[in-house]
């Protein structure tokens, strides 16, 4: 089994926490999307009851059934703010999940970048070792054609 540095265990770990990230952000998504879904149908059901409404007041109506009319278009204007305050901590939660996910995903960045130095520098140093070899056989080949 081959042994893993300290560096590739901490950008796995920043792998599986920036996933989780993600996995967190696209739950915040959903969520927010269907908050404004929401207050979407909300606004129209308010629109179509203010509709009714209008309708009903040029044909006639009693106070009683205009006082409810209103009572209950108070009610849907009152979880109409509601949920645009639904709709706005939900906007934050994804803006929140953002920030997450980018500091996570910087972090494995900057794994990232120092596992790349570190392969490079044992490259350059095989690389010199491999000439230091190189040049050592030569140097040996020449020094036993002079003496011979």
């Amino acid at each position: 089994m081959a042994k893993t540095s300290a560096l590739e265990t901490l950008i796995d770990l920043a792998t599986d926490d920036r996933d989780a990230a993600a996995a967190t952000l696209g739950r915040l998504r959903r969520d927010h999307q269907q908050t404004e879904q929401k207050l979407e149908a909300l606004l129209t059901y308010h629109a179509e009851y203010q509709r009714r409404l209008d309708d009903a007041m040029a044909m006639g109506m009693s106070i009683a059934t205009l006082q409810n009319y209103q009572r209950f278009i108070a009610s849907l204007e009152h979880a109409i703010e509601q949920q645009r305050g639904a709709v706005n901590q939900s906007e934050r939660r994804v803006e929140h999940g953002n920030e997450d996910w980018r500091d996570r995903q910087k972090r494995l960045n900057s794994y990232d970048v120092l596992a790349v130095r570190r392969r490079e520098a044992a490259q350059q140093a095989e690389a010199r070792r491999e000439q230091r070899q190189t040049d050592e056989f030569a140097s040996r080949a020449l020094s036993a054609g002079l003496y011979q």
